[in-house]
């Protein structure tokens, strides 16, 4: 655990409609950003925003769910240069929740770029030569018609610390969207363990279906 964490002096703030671009005017280097929404924006325009202000960038999100229509929107902004990569995590459910979904999102993103663990956070990464931004949302990759919380930082410590999530997730879960339960409990272990052996207690808190031969 890292024990030298310093909280930054932050900007608050209850966004309305057309917030999206008042939050990436108050993005600036080793900037915090906290703010409630109303509704009115949601986590594809955070992006965009940003983007817009930042610049061409790779972006890596990690998100319970994913709409189509949001997803065609990266997929734009793809198309269009203002992001260089777009990689995608999700939790192991979403082809069984939303197959034919998840079918769209593997031919707009391709299956190298997408990957799944057992996964309620939701995050995006947003990094080039000059910004590493960490965009924390109570916000899905969908539609946000409620009231939504966000957190943006700049700087390396958050951004690094969800990145090596990331890279984990990645690394060991197959590509694309993989529904085996164990598999996705098992890479979440491996994040959060490391090399630690499994102990006694660890083998007794596990479920029927994490047992193995």
């Amino acid at each position: 655990m890292q024990q030298n964490f310093k909280f930054k002096a932050a900007e608050i703030g209850k966004f309305k409609a057309g917030g999206a671009d008042e939050v990436s005017a108050l993005l600036a280097k080793d900037c915090r950003i906290f703010g409630f929404t109303d509704g009115s924006f949601s986590l594809i325009d955070l992006i965009y925003s940003i983007l817009q202000k930042t610049g061409r960038a790779d972006v890596i999100t990690a998100t319970w769910s994913a709409g189509i229509k949001d997803a065609h929107q990266v997929k734009w902004m793809l198309d269009t240069k203002l992001i260089r990569s777009y990689q995608i995590i999700t939790d192991y459910s979403y082809d069984v929740r939303q197959a034919k979904y998840a079918l769209t999102l593997e031919g707009l993103f391709g299956k190298e770029n997408i990957r799944t663990t057992r996964l309620h956070a939701k995050f995006t990464l947003i990094s080039n030569a000059d910004w590493k931004i960490c965009l924390r949302t109570s916000m899905n990759l969908n539609a946000n018609k409620t009231c939504e919380s966000f957190e943006i930082e700049e700087g390396d410590q958050l951004f690094d610390f969800h990145a090596d999530f990331c890279r984990s997730i990645f690394a060991d879960m197959p590509i694309g969207f993989c529904g085996d339960k164990w598999r996705a409990n098992q890479s979440l272990r491996n994040f959060i363990y490391g090399d630690q052996p499994e102990t006694e207690t660890d083998k007794t808190d596990r479920k029927w279906w994490q047992v193995t031969e």
